[in-house]
This record gives C-alpha cells, structure tokens and sequence, in this order.
C-alpha cells in the first residue's frame, strides 16, 4: 500500500497527477506565503497553531478524487496541507478505498 495524505491505496495504482508539497519546511529563513509557487514554514507548530489561527490559502484541489488546500497560521507562519474528508466520488481510487474500509471494518 502507498500512502496518498490520510488515504492508503494500493502500490501499483499511480496518481494521475503529480502531488508535489510546495511546502518547504525550515528554521534558517522566516515565513513567506508565495502560494502558489511555494511556502516556507517553520519546522514544528507552536501552541498558536489551532484550526480558529489557522487561514486557508488559494483554493481547493483535488488530486484522484481526495480534496485538500493549504492552510496557514496567522501568528507564526507554520503551514499544512489539509486534506478533507473523502465524500461521495466517481474517481475509481475513492471507491476502492472505501470498499475496502467496509470490508476491513466486518
């Protein structure tokens, strides 16, 4: 099994598209938001770092049917990438997933 955010499927099936993070996570520069060529997070959340701090930048994208964005803390600057819940979806990937959590869950 390949891992794909919060989601497993199985090895042999690729993604479509490419799930590059742009991300980039360091202590030696300071935060920057150039979404959406890159964002530079520091290494480890702080305690301000709560979903109420927390904004979303640019839009929602789906890549094989699960959908994620890019959220920032507004006090420090430390970025993820926020995967939402699966919901009901056509992409082939989504159905076998959840196909095989009812079947693991029996």
């Amino acid at each position: 099994m390949k891992r794909i955010g919060s989601n497993l499927r199985p090895a042999e099936q690729k993604p479509h598209r490419n799930l590059r993070n742009i991300i980039r996570y360091t202590d030696d520069e300071g935060p920057q938001n150039d979404y959406p060529r890159r964002i530079i997070s520091p290494m480890r959340p702080q305690s301000c770092c709560t979903k109420d701090n927390r904004e979303m930048v640019g839009n929602v994208r789906e890549v094989d049917g699960f959908k994620f964005c890019y959220k920032i803390c507004n006090v420090c600057g430390h970025a993820v990438r926020y995967f939402y819940p699966a919901v009901k979806s056509n992409d082939k990937a989504v159905r076998e997933y959840r196909a095989w959590k009812r079947y693991m869950a029996q």
